[in-house]
């Protein structure tokens, strides 16, 4: 079989379900556009219908049962990415077309979400599984072209097809100035982030006082980084001051159309900042993720559900954030930015956290991710040896691509095998434990639970060498607001705090919250 570039999965039947036959015929129509421009990029591009069985002959999978087929999706782009070792997948249209897999709860949050709905598991060559520590292999470079979930227009994402088709990169200074909104509380947090991608927190507006139409003139900017509280099914952010008062930060409904600027790229750290619920059965505004695809951004990193993160440090949701914006800056397409993102989440944070190993979970790229929002100078380096720079740098893009994703994908399983997971619950008491129980308690926290630690082959291997017996002890306290949304619900917030135990020593605790 000819090399394909880029694999879009579909699911025809679906959108024919979903759009009619009409509209289905218009999303292929315009998918052929797309096709014919990725060749003029050097992209060999080609459609697989999940639930064709010609389709999936060839790469030796099977047709799924259905658009609700998490296992079957799975095992269908197994099949395409293991025949054609692909160097983009990108799935085509909301969770209703390609399901996103619904994960089990992580063990140890107390928060109210029941599954976490990811698209993590086709970035990963580990077979189908409802567990998100068998998915820290991350090798694949994934994203998801969306409409919302029940969705009838399908000039929606016929429009986002020729919005992906239209983009050209542009110069890595045209994405500063930057904007960013953030609430109070996270201040510091947000500051902490703004400097660590962009050198500078200068212009960071706080909600609070930030609102619309405050904020409308700077959405122009082309990066975008949002630290705010969000709600299911809500087509707003909210911010929040240090006396608890909440208040809008954004609005889908209240964005001025053409306000978003057609390239841009956008990292939300709020709580399901990527939800794309079905609107119209809820007869609400659509997500705000969905309002700035529609405007033209390039790209939306955001979260599925309840997202966590430090109130006045960085961690979790911040910095799968912070990196994905640094590799975009640097000229990554934005599906290489999220692996990168998720890869070196996984090499420097502790996966045994429940709140890290949720992090890595929630967060999906929306967006076409053989797009390239910025570009950078390229620097030739070839085992240390230095290259003049009057030589010519032959241009072979398609064997340079392939010679990163090999190195990504070594990359990912070596991180993979030194990384840790949480293991089982255990039960009885220790000194730590009951210090880290005091200290809980002295915070409100009541329901303190302890987990063993284990890991990947190295880390298994590093332990026994170590001798060391490692476990995670965690208390999370939920706080039910007096304040409601705009939806008449009350503001729910969580706080975790999390410590680390060797043999009977707490040498570490810290602390995260409901973003």
């Amino acid at each position: 079989m000819a090399p394909v570039h880029k694999a879009i999965v579909s699911n025809n039947l679906a959108l024919r379900a979903k759009y009619g036959a009409a509209g289905a015929a218009a999303i292929y129509i315009a998918l052929g556009r797309m096709v014919a421009h990725d060749a003029t990029r050097g992209l060999t591009t080609q459609v697989f219908d999940i639930d064709n069985l010609a389709h999936m002959t060839v790469v030796h999978g099977k047709p799924v049962i259905g658009p609700k087929d998490e296992r079957g999706a799975k095992e269908a782009v197994d099949a395409i990415h293991g025949s054609l070792a692909c160097d983009y997948i990108m799935l085509l249209d909301g969770p209703d077309i390609i399901p996103h897999i619904e994960l089990n709860p992580i063990s140890g949050i107390m928060d109210r979400d029941r599954t976490i709905p990811s698209d993590l598991p086709y970035a990963s060559p580990s077979p189908f599984s409802k567990v998100a520590a068998n998915f820290l292999n991350v090798t694949r470079v994934v994203g998801r072209l969306p409409a919302c979930v029940g969705e009838m227009n399908h000039l929606i994402l016929v429009g986002l097809i020729d919005k992906c088709i239209a983009h050209a990169p542009l110069p890595s200074q045209t994405f500063s100035p930057f904007f960013s909104i953030s609430a109070d509380i996270w201040q510091i947090s947000t500051q902490l982030s703004l400097n660590a991608v962009f050198g500078s927190a200068a212009g960071l507006y706080l909600s609070g006082p930030s609102g619309h139409n405050l904020i409308d003139p700077s959405l122009v900017s082309k990066a975008h980084f949002i630290n705010c509280h969000g709600n299911s099914g809500d087509f707003r952010f909210y911010g929040e001051d240090a006396a608890g008062a909440f208040s809008d930060a954004m609005d889908s409904s209240k964005i001025p159309p053409g306000a978003i600027s057609p390239g841009a790229v956008a990292a939300a750290e709020c709580c399901y900042g990527a939800q794309l619920y079905n609107y119209l059965l809820l007869g609400r505004a659509k997500p705000i993720c969905m309002d700035y695809m529609m405007q033209g951004a390039a790209s939306f990193l955001g979260s599925t559900n309840v997202s966590y993160g430090p109130a006045s440090s960085n961690g979790q949701a911040d910095l799968i954030c912070q990196v994905f914006i640094q590799r975009v800056l640097g000229g990554a397409s934005s599906g290489r930015a999220l692996l990168q993102a998720r890869q070196n989440f996984i090499l420097t944070q502790v996966m045994s956290i429940a709140t890290n190993l949720k992090t890595i979970a929630q967060f999906l790229l929306l967006g076409d991710p053989s797009i390239c929002p910025a570009t950078a100078e390229k620097a030739l380096v070839d085992g240390g040896v230095a290259v003049p720079k009057t030589m010519a740098i032959p241009a072979d893009e398609a064997s340079e691509r392939k010679s990163r994703r090999i190195a990504l994908a070594s990359q990912g399983e070596s991180i993979a095998s030194a990384a840790t997971r949480p293991g089982r619950r255990l039960s009885g008491s220790s000194p730590a434990v009951a210090r880290f129980t005091e200290i809980a308690r002295a915070q409100g926290m009541s329901n303190v639970e302890v987990f063993s630690v284990t890991g990947g082959p190295a880390f298994q291997a590093a332990k026994a060498a170590m001798k060391g017996d490692r476990r995670v002890v965690v208390a999370t306290k939920e706080t039910v607001h007096d304040v409601k949304d705009k939806l008449d619900r009350n503001f729910v917030t969580y706080r975790v705090l999390i410590g680390h135990i060797i043999d009977d020593g707490l040498f570490n605790v810290e602390e995260c919250e409901s973003r």
